[in-house]
C-alpha cells in the first residue's frame, strides 16, 4: 500500500480546480442569467469574464507559490 500523500501545496491547485467547477456550473450560471446588462455587457457574459480571469489570476499565484 502506497502511503504518498500529496503535497499542501499541490493542493491549492485542487482548489482552485474545484473553485471552477462550482464557478462555472449550472446552479450559480443560473443566478447571473438575467436580461440586463452591465456597461453594455449581459450579466452572465461579464460574469463569465469576470470569474474566468480571476481564476486564472489565483493559478498564476499558486503556480508562482510553487516555484
Amino acid at each position: 500500500m502506497n502511503d504518498k500523500q500529496p503535497e499542501p501545496r499541490h493542493a491549492h491547485l485542487v482548489a482552485l480546480g474545484a473553485l471552477g467547477g462550482v464557478l462555472f456550473g449550472y446552479p450559480l450560471l443560473a443566478v447571473f442569467d438575467v436580461p440586463a446588462m452591465v456597461l453594455g455587457v449581459p450579466v452572465l457574459w461579464a460574469y463569465l469574464f469576470v470569474a474566468w480571469a480571476a481564476l486564472v489570476a489565483a493559478v498564476a499565484v499558486a503556480m508562482r507559490r510553487l516555484n
